[in-house]
């Protein structure tokens, strides 16, 4: 993404996604013991998915965003890669 979140909608986003979802993984140990390490486990693999697929998705809104400022579209960014492999 871009260097300065101050300058760029969808980096600022992307911290937010960060920052929210170490604060989940945070309060995940605040009040758990050990009897609970199952629990906490799945708690912790649901909120690594959900961040994993809100990058996801943040980073293809970011891609179109580029592409549009260019005035391209996905399918010339994949023509220009297999133009330059050939």
């Amino acid at each position: 993404m871009v260097e300065d979140p101050r300058e760029d909608e969808y980096a600022y986003q992307f911290l937010q996604i960060q920052e929210r979802h170490r604060v989940q993984f945070e309060r995940a140990f605040e009040y758990t013991d050990e009897n609970q390490y199952e629990a906490v486990n799945q708690y912790l693999d649901a909120i690594r998915e959900e961040c994993d697929r809100a990058e996801e998705i943040l980073y293809w809104l970011f891609l179109d965003s580029e592409l549009r400022r260019q005035g391209k579209t996905v399918p010339d960014l994949w023509e220009e890669k297999a133009d330059s492999a050939w």
